[in-house]
């Protein structure tokens, strides 16, 4: 009886190892790809990958793109200062996004002020003016390495007047793109 009730066992144990390893049939049914994930994949197939100097070439076409959107941004300030304006915040966040998206970037900005001051004061201002647009463009993610803030002062002006309207044209931060 123990024999039999042992064997029993034995032989039970045994069908169901069988049967956990047993892999069920997929129906006829299921095995068959609709026929529309079957064009999609088809479709998906045939498109054409860009050819390594296609993707080289859009490449440089961005990084050429960048390169011209970073020559010539100027960001001006208020008498006697260095705060940034609103309008210089918004100019500086497309000169970021530029360079967070091109780590391979780099700028130079530099600070200027108009002829009024002595030359130690406008190479100051012009320094700190430099030095707020760095900041600001750190605080969005630029590397460091990829500014580089000078200053001018009142050497560089962009008009050559002795008024106000050429005055507020010199008082800046001229940012350009060097390779």
């Amino acid at each position: 009886m123990k024999l039999k009730i042992g064997l029993t066992a034995l032989v039970s144990a045994a069908g169901l190892l069988a049967c956990s390893h047993a892999q069920p049939k997929a129906e006829a049914s299921a095995a068959a790809a609709p026929p529309a994930a079957a064009q999609a994949t088809d479709a998906s197939a045939s498109k054409k990958q860009p050819s390594a100097e296609e993707f080289h070439a859009q490449g440089q076409a961005d990084l050429d793109a960048a390169l011209k959107a970073l020559q010539g941004v100027s960001v001006f300030f208020e008498f006697d200062q260095a705060t940034l304006t609103k309008d210089a915040e918004a100019k500086l966040s497309d000169v970021a996004g530029i360079l967070v998206k091109h780590p391979e970037l780099k700028v130079k900005i530099g600070g200027n002020a108009d002829e009024r001051g002595s030359e130690q004061y406008n190479l100051a201002l012009g320094q700190r003016r430099a030095d707020a647009a760095r900041k600001y463009l750190d605080n969005l993610g630029v590397k460091d390495e990829q500014i580089t803030a000078i200053s001018f002062g009142a050497e560089k002006p962009k008009a050559t007047g002795h008024d106000e309207d050429a005055w507020k044209q010199n008082r800046r931060d001229d940012v350009n793109a060097q390779k």
